[in-house]
């Protein structure tokens, strides 16, 4: 009896977990991590925030009543980890009680931590050191591994495929209440043209083309790979060999985008280029999406013209938490959403802290920016 109870009071509640801020990037109730392994997290989550203004939260509980899925959504959103206006937020969430982990993506960056990249991620960096029973390292090498990522600032997926969730066997399946988005529904007919390979802001292909030549064959291959593929994606297939095909200009090439395409254009999310072979007339169009936009997909139409907006309603305070109104535009559709974000209560100051990592060493202010998640991500068993 008295272990069953012991059990039932190990867990935890999203409004029992102590937020972080502004000591720190870390809280771990289940007194997992030392000092050197929190200093090192708040290390890599405070130059994260410094150089991209991303906030990454990690999180280390006993136990909790629900899904440890549902539970890292609700911890996230109570605290609205990442700004308001790019939801650009990450939760790094270790329930041990349940052997599991859950890494909660916001909105607006989920297309550059796709569900099958950090479902691949913890398989090859996490679990192993979770089931050696080396939590501290399966932490620093997961966040490791995201900073870089981020870092280095890779072009978004163009993958359509939803949210997911990692299970043992591998696989990326719906996150609970995610669904499948049919593909966008043009007002005006499409001229035929060849989808390329995505790419980023540079011209060089993303996702597992550009995964695989970089991990195959290091910096200098990869390199060659990425110049390689861009030559390819500029050469005609249909007549003669090794023609290349020509740019064209900002005003002809709006002739061969849908009224989506161009709003994105116009909005600054995506910028189109659409290539054209002198001999056959073949064209070609080339997606390169935009980092930190302000504008994400819209979960109706598709386009990345989906912009949001928050206002505080009540602010926090250090006796109770706010309340954040929400509100979600397409600039495209109609799609028009809003609803009420409620946010932690204020931590106050406090005279000493478990980890070196002192309140002057952080410039991410009192809380959390505002941002939300919608259930991206993805998780995994040890």
């Amino acid at each position: 009896m008295l272990q069953l109870l012991a059990l039932v009071f190990s867990m935890v509640t999203v409004t029992q977990v102590p937020n972080p801020r502004p000591n720190g990037w870390v809280t771990d109730q289940a007194n997992v991590l030392d000092i050197a392994t929190e200093d090192k997290l708040n290390t890599l989550a405070e130059t994260l925030y410094r150089t991209k203004q991303i906030e990454l939260a990690i999180v280390v509980v006993d136990d909790v009543r629900e899904t440890p899925k549902r539970f890292a959504t609700a911890l996230f959103n109570h605290w609205g980890i990442g700004s308001a206006q790019t939801n650009t937020g990450v939760l790094v969430l270790l329930v041990m009680g349940k052997r599991r982990l859950e890494i909660e993506t916001g909105t607006g960056i989920e297309a550059a931590l796709p569900s099958q990249w950090l479902a691949d991620m913890q398989a090859q960096h996490m679990v192993p050191r979770f089931k050696q029973k080396d939590f501290p390292g399966g932490l620093v090498a997961g966040v490791q591994a995201i900073h870089d990522r981020l870092a280095t600032a890779p072009g978004e997926s163009d993958s359509t495929a939803p949210r997911g969730e990692y299970r043992d066997d591998g696989t990326v399946v719906p996150a609970p209440g995610s669904a499948v988005q049919p593909p966008p529904v043009h007002s005006t007919p499409q001229p035929a043209r060849v989808t390329s390979q995505p790419e980023d802001s540079d011209g060089a292909p993303v996702g597992p083309l550009a995964a695989g030549g970089a991990g195959l064959l290091g910096i200098g291959g990869g390199a060659a790979l990425f110049a390689r593929h861009r030559k390819r994606q500029r050469t005609c297939m249909k007549c003669q060999p090794n023609r290349q095909m020509l740019p064209l200009s900002e005003v002809e090439d709006d002739k061969h985008l849908g009224e989506g395409e161009r709003k994105e254009e116009q909005l600054g999310s995506v910028d189109y280029e659409v290539v054209i072979c002198p001999g056959c007339q073949d064209a070609r169009t080339l997606r390169h999406n935009k980092w930190f936009s302000g504008y994400s997909r819209c979960s109706s139409c598709s386009y990345k013209t989906l912009h949001s907006s928050s206002r505080t309603t009540v602010s926090a305070t250090y006796d109770h938490g706010g309340q954040v109104e929400v509100t979600e535009d397409c600039r495209h559709c109609s799609y028009h959403n809003s609803y009420t974000r409620y946010t932690s209560a204020l931590t106050r100051p406090s005279s000493s802290s478990s980890s070196s990592y002192s309140s002057s060493s952080s410039s991410g202010g009192g809380s959390f920016g505002g941002g939300s998640s919608s259930g991206g991500g993805a998780g995994s068993s040890w």
